[in-house]
């Protein structure tokens, strides 16, 4: 059952997936709010978040870039239904677009995006290393991907460093510049931001 239920988390679904939602919106708050913080969006910017959850971190992307579009993918039918009726005024004004999606395919041209953000969603993803570069797509020249990850279980501090090392490792991997990372003490255990710039050209 405890599996079934952390499962919810990556693609949630049901009456389990609803309950996910609200324990997201409710414990992922201040770690959403330092995750936007890390990416300093800008007024005008087009930003994408990767996995959106019930919609939090769109509404703090969506005032941050108020001049500008908020996008969003996630695997979940039910999460874009909540995100959507949380940001309701935003997506009816046309400063904010929802939509069932996956970091593997993302639905957008090359280039479209000065700001990407992922958060507590990474370990989800199919293919690192393919992944990074699909978002690298989507991203402007100099344009900036952060992906934000607070694992609860891990087993000790030293453990959740050692996951954002390796993440470092993959984003310079991927061909990302100007690679570097931040931690926020917060409880049970720390979160971190890893950032990376996309370069002018592809490797």
């Amino acid at each position: 059952m405890s599996q079934r239920f952390h499962d919810q988390f990556g693609n949630p679904q049901g009456l389990a997936g609803r309950l996910a939602g609200w324990l997201m919106a409710l414990t992922n708050r201040d770690l959403n709010t330092w995750a936007v913080d890390q990416l300093a969006v800008r007024p005008a910017d087009h930003v994408l978040e990767i996995g959106f959850g019930p919609g939090l971190a769109v509404q703090a992307l969506a005032r941050r870039a108020r001049h500008g579009l908020v996008e969003g993918v996630d695997v979940s039918p039910l999460m874009v239904e909540q995100a959507t009726r949380r940001n309701a005024a935003m997506v009816k004004a046309g400063r904010v677009r929802l939509q069932i999606g996956s970091v593997s395919t993302l639905p957008y041209a090359e280039r479209s995006f000065d700001r990407v953000l992922a958060v507590n969603n990474v370990q989800f993803w199919s293919n690192l290393s393919d992944d990074l570069r699909e978002v690298a797509r989507v991203l402007r020249p100099a344009g900036t991907l952060a992906i934000v990850l607070q694992p609860r279980q891990a087993p000790s501090t030293a453990d959740v460093l050692a996951v954002r090392d390796d993440l470092l490792i993959q984003l310079e991997a991927a061909g990302y510049r100007r690679v570097r990372s931040a931690v926020n003490p917060l409880a049970p255990m720390p979160a971190f931001a890893v950032l990376g710039e996309r370069p002018s050209r592809l490797p």
